[in-house]
């Protein structure tokens, strides 16, 4: 790769301390003149360089930000000679974007953009052709910045073709690669399992010594998000840290405005159209007035919504290349994904699509539940999130008391029908159901 750099200079006048000010009237500045466009032939020289950051707008704009723009020398070949890759980093992190990149948004691949320069003092414009950048925080940096010559020499010829089939190589060559790493590693993990099952076995004494085999019982629920059995306020039983991490909710910061200052009407059209489900709206008529309260809860609620969307995903959903909507920031995208979704590779290894099993659909209602019981302080409704998964009743309350809590209930008039609302109470100390019982009576 061939790095290039470029800086715009602004064309306007400037006038030192001292000097006296005269308008100046310009030409093109006329009521019947216009200003003259001229367009350049997209070149090496001729780039405009446009970047879009994924987790948003950053904080203190770019005055601190340090840009790299590299672009392929390999003439020979039109496809890496069109490649272009622009790096930035900050004092905390990295990011990177490629023109090529198959993972931007469809808008980036889909449209022409162009960079106008003007000239004040003539009023001509220069227009030129610009590259859009959708740019990622790159998270598999090593704790070095940069590795000793020593070490790069270490590497071998295969880890070496590796690195330039990672940066250089086209998808099909990229997931040959990937699927043969994790054979590899799945084969070294095997050969430790089995040597440490072997020294196990030999250190354990012989058949006469052994008097008595401890049956171990493992009666902690499954699934569930990880909580404090001994903690003495509820507020302490599960973190919110475990179900929304700080880098999704710095990304859900830049995205919930229009909830926190959704209006009465926008709330009712949102429910007519479905554009969120009915557990969201019923809590954003009655979001807390203070700003920083206020912008936390739509951020919860939003992300509940996505949670919602991410266990409402067929089969024929998973298959397709967006599986969640767009406007869902691409590291809280990410997140769903990698959490409650996994990766099959066909037996070619051509193709690579998601798979969402029974146990990892529980496992997003189960943190979809703890979350409604920070939102509702600890005492959550169960009707309006039953209704929007489109789950039965027991099955629900089963799920709310592996998580602890008790269900209370509580009888309700909705106009002229009496309706028993269930409630999931998060109490302590904590009662778990007991899993000896349910299997015998299963067995039975």
């Amino acid at each position: 790769m061939e790095q290039h750099n470029s800086k715009v200079r602004d064309s306007g006048s400037r006038k030192t301390r001292g000097e006296k000010s005269e308008h100046k009237h310009l030409p093109w500045q006329g009521a019947k003149m216009a200003a003259t466009i001229k367009y350049l032939p997209s070149t090496s020289k001729n780039e405009g360089i446009l970047a879009t950051f994924a987790n948003g707008r950053l904080k203190g704009g770019t005055d601190n930000i340090r840009f790299g723009y590299y672009r392929g020398k390999d003439e020979a070949d039109p496809k890496k000679s069109m490649k272009r890759t622009l790096v930035a980093e900050t004092d905390t992190m990295e990011y990177i974007g490629q023109n090529l990149d198959i993972q931007a948004p469809r808008t980036g691949r889909m449209c022409k953009y162009l960079v106008g320069i003007l000239d004040k003092d003539s009023g001509k414009m220069k227009v030129m052709d610009a590259q859009l950048f959708h740019m990622r925080p790159r998270f598999d940096k090593d704790e070095t910045d940069a590795p000793d010559k020593a070490e790069d020499k270490e590497l071998s010829f295969m880890e070496k073709n590796d690195l330039l089939t990672k940066a250089f190589g086209s998808n099909k060559k990229r997931k040959a690669m990937d699927s043969r790493i994790r054979n590899q590693i799945k084969g070294e993990a095997l050969e430790v399992a089995v040597g440490a099952a072997v020294d196990h076995t030999l250190s354990l004494p012989t058949a006469a010594q052994v008097t008595s085999v401890p049956k171990i019982v493992d009666d902690s629920p499954s699934g569930i998000p990880p909580f404090d059995k001994d903690a003495s306020k509820p507020e302490d039983v599960y973190k919110l840290d475990d179900i929304i991490s700080p880098a999704e909710m710095e990304a859900l910061h830049h995205v919930v405005k229009p909830l926190m200052n959704a209006t009465k009407e926008q709330i009712a059209q949102w429910k007519k159209d479905e554009v969120y489900p009915g557990y969201v709206l019923q809590h954003l008529s009655v979001l807390p007035i203070q700003e920083a309260a206020r912008s936390k809860k739509a951020r919860l609620l939003l992300y509940m919504s996505y949670l919602i969307k991410t266990y409402m995903l067929r089969a024929p959903d998973l298959k397709r290349k967006d599986i969640l909507p767009q406007d869902i920031p691409e590291t809280v995208r990410r997140a769903l994904l990698d959490k409650y979704t996994l990766k099959a590779t066909s037996s070619d290894g051509r193709k690579t699509v998601r798979c969402m099993p029974a146990r990892l659909k529980d496992k997003v209602v189960s943190y979809m539940l703890v979350l409604g019981l920070i939102i509702d302080e600890f005492n959550l409704e169960l009707t309006a999130l039953q209704k929007d998964i489109k789950m039965g009743q027991a099955r629900i309350i089963q799920h709310s008391r592996s998580l602890g809590c008790k269900v209370t209930s509580q009888k309700a008039t909705i106009g002229l029908q009496k309706i028993e609302q269930k409630f999931a109470v998060l109490e302590t100390p904590l009662t778990f159901p007991d899993l000896k019982q349910r299997t015998t009576k299963k067995r039975t």
